[in-house]
């Protein structure tokens, strides 16, 4: 049961990223974007921890936290910075 819930999450996870990141990251407020992509962080690092035997509490604070800050982290550097660019005048 956990198994099939942790490739949902994941595959949910990263279309989620994906769409936010190549489509809304330019085009929403920046502050829905980060949050957007934190929480698909948080549904990757749970997916991942639900395909995992024996996962202390521990490891599930660590991965859940830092996948939340990382992955916005990641869409930022890689792909520029959030929300609508300004007007050039």
């Amino acid at each position: 049961m956990h198994e099939t819930a942790g490739v949902a999450l994941i595959v949910a996870s990263c279309g989620g990223s994906i769409v936010t990141a190549l489509v809304l990251r330019t085009r929403a407020p920046a502050g829905i974007v980060a949050v957007v992509l934190a929480m698909c962080g948080v549904a990757l690092a749970t997916g991942g921890l639900f395909l995992l035997d024996r996962v202390s509490r521990t490891e599930w604070i660590v991965t859940v936290v830092l996948l939340a800050m990382l992955v916005p982290a990641h869409v930022r550097v890689v792909l520029g910075p959030f929300g609508p660019r300004p007007e050039r005048s």
